[in-house]
């Protein structure tokens, strides 16, 4: 785990704004004897400024792919990040990671630094609010005047056209909902992320489909639009069981977590009165009782692709025009759908 200021703040019993501004050799009213104890404690739990890490990996400037993210905490990044340092080794690149929480504004500075650091080329996951306004232009521009090789992978934004590595999002719902049918139900309902988001729209077009192969009417009242959160996976769930559906698609694993928590405030049963079928390479879905029936999408595999895509372009490879890839996802059954009727 990397040391921080706070820490050190801690430490020595001071702000963390005055261990910043000795840090950062600023003039401040901080007496020799305290800046000491700061460096010391610096040195002692192995602090480095956020500049001088730059620094450090310039030196790998013309070998050095950069890696954009918008969320820590997501297994499905987290699979392609292993692809994508695995393959990139294999080629002698390194990677820079640059988290850019949720937002487009923040990840076109991170796109910045990416430029700033020498970076050869460039694998960005897009933050959720990308199709939101004009985010699609700003992200679109910032990433045609960078200079430098790119990509997207997980989610396209709207008119950057480039190459594109995902998951069959419109396969995987209909993996889902074919085993919500096989088991006998007819009355489903879905729990989406925004509608802008990519993944969602395919998603749900997916869900769309199905119905309409099985003979069965579209309902906009099946569907609920929320955000990628337990919370909204716990509302929707009580919203979608008012509408009478005896199946649930989610979208997303932590919303797919909202469901059971929902069960568990309110008496029900995951695989009695509720059924779920979730995308999401979740880690709690083999924990969580009953375990829980999901789509799994090949993130290891997505993020190989998109370094040897990359680094294709970055050679200069005649390897044609835009490339898509889209993964087959597969469907890892548990114990979260009711078989009903005959």
């Amino acid at each position: 785990m990397k040391a921080t200021i706070r820490e050190i703040a801690e430490r020595v019993g001071v702000s963390s704004a005055s261990v910043s501004l000795v840090l950062n050799h600023r003039d401040c009213r901080i007496s020799e004897e305290t800046r000491q104890k700061i460096f010391d404690t610096a040195r002692e739990i192995g602090y480095v400024r956020k500049k001088d890490r730059i620094k450090s990996k310039s030196r790998y400037s013309g070998r050095l792919i950069a890696l954009i993210y918008p969320r820590l905490r997501n297994e499905l990044i987290e699979e392609c990040m292993q692809g994508i340092e695995e393959y990139a080794s294999l080629y002698d690149y390194h990677v820079f990671q640059l988290y850019c929480s949720e937002t487009t504004q923040k990840c076109i500075e991170q796109i910045e630094i990416a430029v700033f650091i020498g970076a050869a080329g460039l694998i960005l996951i897009p933050p959720n609010d990308m199709n939101t306004g004009d985010n699609h232009i700003l992200l679109g521009e910032a990433l045609k005047h960078s200079g430098i090789q790119y990509l997207l992978l997980d989610k396209a934004v709207y008119k950057v056209f480039c190459d594109f590595i995902t998951t069959d999002n419109k396969l995987g719902a209909d993996m889902a909902m074919d085993h919500l049918l096989s088991y006998g139900h007819r009355r489903i309902g879905i729990l989406a992320g925004k509608k802008e988001i990519y993944n969602t729209r395919k998603r749900v077009e997916g869900y769309k489909d199905s119905l309409a192969l099985h003979g069965l009417e579209y309902d906009e009242e099946l569907v609920y639009y929320g955000e990628y959160s337990r919370q909204s996976g716990y509302e929707g769930t009580g919203y979608l069981l008012s509408k009478g559906v005896t199946g649930l698609v989610s979208c997303n694993g932590e919303m797919s977590l909202g469901v059971y928590e929902y069960a568990r405030d309110n008496n029900k049963v995951i695989g009695e009165d509720i059924s779920i079928v979730s995308f999401g390479n979740l880690r709690e879905a083999g924990w969580v009782n009953p375990m829980l029936t999901s789509i799994i999408q090949p993130g290891e595999q997505m993020g190989r692709k998109a370094v040897e895509v990359l680094i294709s372009r970055i050679r200069h490879e005649e390897i044609g025009g835009i490339h898509t890839n889209y993964f087959t996802p597969t469907l890892r059954q548990g114990d979260s759908v009711k078989r009903i009727g005959h």
